[in-house]
């Protein structure tokens, strides 16, 4: 798995959320969103920008630029 996809796991969880309720508040089909956490498929810039929002946490972190939040 990619850091990308290990960190958006870790904090959906971390938050309590459903695959569907992240995928719904992102605006995507569950499928399309749980591709992301497998590690199958890489997020576009907008979809980085929602998660960012939904998670409250710094785009550097989700990609593996920065370990902070």
């Amino acid at each position: 798995m990619s850091t990308f996809s290990d960190r958006i796991k870790e904090l959906r969880v971390a938050k309590g959320f459903t695959l569907k309720e992240v995928s719904r508040e992102i605006g995507m089909s569950l499928m399309a969103y749980a591709h992301y956490e497998h590690g199958d498929r890489e997020p576009s810039v907008e979809t980085i920008k929602k998660l960012c929002d939904l998670f409250d946490v710094p785009a550097d972190y989700l990609i593996g630029r920065s370990d902070n939040y």
